[in-house]
């Protein structure tokens, strides 16, 4: 059988696709992409085997060991609470919880089921947790992020570059970017960019008059839980798609609406048992003022230690900031205002869905949150991971349409740049890149590069207690 690979001729339209058509350029086989999503979901299995964890992957933990082991969310009774250190526990009554979005972990509980029927506990002896830290991170945060690789090079089918470029592109974003840091920890922006990767993909790929309802029931499903499990980034790109899909039937999206929602549901049921209401915990402020947290320390206080302008700079061009640590999104960028200049792009949809969820991400951490600094005490800007391969797929499109021998050269030498970061942050994902530029010589160098080298924190010791998330 004839695949699309060896179909004579070209297959790269010489102008613009017309709006509204089906926007494959590049196609490929249907394994091709999964191919490559289990190679990288292989190679993350040796990686993953040291635990690497903090406060924010303990507190996740305990809520999966209390659905499991008790069949409740609350973990004030949990044996690993005391010696987690975690600062991301919230009070209601009685009982403490995480401050976590709850559906994560409860995806996550039939897994620990598993193990804890075969006699392997999060508060077992070490060798147990090590074996449970694996499965819950490579089942369930690994396999996200391999899905994210095969959503991404389906997308790259719309991309007219060469498929073996593609492929290339890729797998130099699974090593290369914040993607690997944090495949290799149990934490929810992994999972989301998975996710939204999922449904970004469906939606740029949707065939016209062919599957079309399966296709935006798939899509909003996605976008659903990526906006349950990371509530700032997934909500974000919940609405644009939504708009997206609501543009192009010209009417109501009621597959999409549909698919998104059980996520909604499940998340508003789970959530409720926690606060009460759907709202999470973070709209309770209240909920962290109890004797002994850390939140209520001085430590823990919030207070502004300067203009939200620099923060926002900070945010995207630090020493932890967004396009420091990958800089070939920047590639990204460009990519996503080609496809928005040109009106009949079939890509132009998918771009002001990714930009403007971007501008509203960055946006919000900058001027919309209280807190004493972004990411806590890890490596990088982990809050804009799941927005991370959606921009990164539109680096492809600035390849694609920049001529010139210095296009893919620039582009090779910020990959680099970003894989070793990627591959200094496997070694701790919950370190930040201030603290370990004096011991580790590579990160001093890229230092040196940094644009805008200001940092509040900058000369402190690390904090005696690890500072989560507050989403």
């Amino acid at each position: 059988m004839t695949t699309p690979e060896a179909t004579p001729g070209p297959i790269v339209p010489e102008v613009p696709l017309a709006r509204g058509a089906w926007p494959i350029v590049r196609p490929v086989h249907r394994l091709r992409p999964w191919i490559l999503g289990l190679v990288y979901w292989a190679a993350l299995a040796p990686l993953t085997v040291a635990p690497k964890h903090s406060g924010n992957v303990l507190s996740r933990y305990m809520t999966i060991e209390a659905i499991v082991e008790r069949g409740t969310q609350a973990i004030e009774r949990s044996p690993i609470l005391a010696r987690s250190g975690s600062p991301d526990v919230a009070r209601f009554g009685l009982h403490s919880y995480s401050d976590k979005p709850p559906v994560l972990p409860a995806i996550a509980s039939p897994l620990y089921a598993i193990l804890y029927l075969s006699g392997v506990r999060f508060a077992g002896p070490g060798p147990q947790f090590v074996v449970a830290n694996f499965a819950m991170t490579w089942g369930v945060v690994g396999l996200a992020s391999a899905l994210t690789l095969v959503w991404l090079r389906r997308m790259l089918q719309a991309v007219p570059i060469g498929r073996w470029a593609a492929d290339v592109l890729t797998l130099a974003f699974g090593f290369g970017s914040q993607l690997l840091t944090y495949a290799v920890t149990f934490n929810n922006h992994s999972v989301a960019a998975g996710m939204i990767a999922g449904a970004l993909a469906l939606t740029v790929l949707e065939r016209p008059g062919r599957g079309v309802g399966r296709s935006r029931f798939a899509a909003g499903l996605l976008a659903a839980l990526a906006a349950t499990i990371d509530l700032p980034a997934g909500c974000l790109m919940l609405g644009a798609l939504g708009i997206v899909q609501m543009i192009r039937a010209r009417s109501v999206p009621w597959a999409f609406l549909a698919g998104s929602a059980g996520p909604i549901l499940l998340h508003a049921w789970l959530q409720s048992m926690v606060t009460g209401s759907p709202l999470p915990v973070e709209m309770y402020p209240r909920a962290f003022q109890y004797p002994g947290s850390y939140w209520a320390s001085p430590e823990g206080i919030w207070r502004e230690d300067g203009p939200r302008f620099w923060f926002g700079i900070e945010l995207l061009v630090g020493p932890q900031g967004w396009l420091t640590v990958t800089p070939a999104l920047i590639f990204g960028l460009i990519g996503i205002g080609l496809a928005i200049s040109r009106p009949d792009d079939p890509l132009r949809p998918a771009a002001w869905a990714v930009g403007g969820s971007v501008v509203a991400l960055v946006a919000y951490y900058t001027w919309g949150v209280r807190r004493l600094d972004f990411a806590g005490s890890s490596f990088g800007t982990r809050h804009l991971l799941p927005l991370t391969p959606a921009v990164f797929a539109f680096a492809a499109v600035a390849l694609g349409r920049i001529r010139g021998w210095a296009t893919p050269l620039a582009f090779a030498l910020l990959m680099g740049v970003g894989a070793v970061y990627a591959v200094a942050g496997v070694k701790d994902p919950w370190s930040r890149i201030e603290h370990r530029r004096r011991d580790e010589p590579t990160l001093r160098a890229l230092g040196r590069f940094v644009l805008y080298p200001y940092s509040r924190i900058r000369g402190n010791p690390p904090p005696a207690r690890p500072r989560g998330d507050l989403r």
